[in-house]
């Protein structure tokens, strides 16, 4: 009988394992380069502080501008993007696990779909209140869409996917609706939501997305294992005594919270979720929850740096850059799989 080289601590019907040596040396790099890109992120564009003056707006020292520029616009919105981008990450990779499927995503399935359908209508119909409302109702419904994709043995049904596709048709559809509905400047405020933007984002949002991950990302690290084990493959799981239903159905209420807060702060961010899994299990194909986290804070962080850099008056909401980037990186996935499956072997 083998042993674990690392220590295991039983906690209740959930095991709690040490991190592996490659997981420690994942998140030192990670950290490393996380903060690297939050220098970068600070630092660049036409309101970047240069490193001396970003010491002393640490310190204190600064100018009242310096002060405020750093400490209400832009420290708030790099933190959000960092916070957001790990949401996305772990959600999307939790999604690709349960539904086994590469398309697996929060954007896909219909979660960023349905809680931005749930905003605008809330918008439309109760004007002056908060959108987050509107939007949590609009995740909750897509939710209890999904779970009759789970069978009674607890296995996520392949065509996932498929609901996803008619739950997006459907969102969009209220959407344009609400759209036909409303005046110029409520239009444009939708549509500044739909976009999925990271502008003026202050503490509010930092500290919402912190609570988020501070709920869901313990209740993962206990489920870390069962989802490993998932992932080789559902008869292997039962064997090894992983209990299916209720591990899918936590694993799937998780990564919605975690998608749900995604959206509350930066709106419906496209295709990090997708990306970032992809990019996590470039040398193999197991659950990299970890990995997935610090690319997708990376990816979106990255690509809210680039557009504070991009030259014009106006600048381009970081969900239109994503999407962009995303769809051009789907469009080679897609296009080597099909390759490669002309290949004669």
């Amino acid at each position: 009988m083998s042993v674990s080289r690392f220590p295991v601590w039983q906690w209740g019907p959930l095991t709690i394992r040490a991190p592996a040596r490659g997981a420690v040396k994942t998140a030192v790099f990670g950290t490393l380069g996380v903060f690297l890109a939050l220098a970068l992120s600070l630092t660049l564009g036409e309101a970047g502080l240069s490193p001396d003056r970003l010491l002393q707006a640490f310190r204190g020292e600064a100018e009242p501008y310096e002060h405020w520029l750093f400490w209400q616009s832009r420290l708030p919105r790099a933190l959000t993007a960092l916070g957001v981008g790990v949401a996305l990450g772990v959600a999307g990779a939790i999604f690709q696990s349960l539904s086994r499927n590469p398309l697996g995503s929060p954007d896909i399935i219909g979660i960023n779909a349905g809680a931005s359908a749930g905003a605008v209508l809330w918008l439309l119909l109760v004007p002056g209140m908060s959108v987050a409302w509107g939007a949590l109702i609009g995740v909750v419904t897509v939710l209890l869409l999904l779970i009759p994709g789970m069978g009674r043995n607890g296995q996520l049904s392949r065509s996932l996917v498929l609901m996803g596709v008619a739950i997006n048709a459907l969102a969009i559809a209220l959407v344009q609706f609400a759209l036909t509905l409303v005046q110029r400047e409520q239009a444009q405020q939708m549509l500044g939501y739909l976009a999925g933007s990271l502008s003026h984002r202050d503490w509010q949002q930092v500290t919402l997305i912190a609570t988020t991950l501070a709920v869901a990302l313990p209740w993962l690290l206990l489920l870390s294992r069962r989802l490993g084990l998932l992932a080789l493959g559902r008869d292997t799981a039962i064997s090894l005594g992983v209990p299916l239903r209720t591990t899918q159905l936590l694993a799937l209420v998780l990564a919605t919270v975690l998608a749900l807060g995604a959206v509350l702060c930066a709106g419906p961010v496209a295709f990090v979720a997708l990306v970032a899994p992809h990019l996590a299990r470039w040398n193999g194909k197991q659950l990299a929850l970890l990995r997935s986290g610090l690319i997708g804070a990376l990816l979106l962080l990255g690509a809210d740096t680039l557009t504070l850099i991009l030259p014009g008056t106006q600048r381009l909401p970081v969900g239109v850059l994503t999407a962009m980037l995303g769809g051009a990186y789907l469009a080679w996935i897609l296009f080597a799989e099909l390759f490669r499956q002309r290949t004669p072997s």
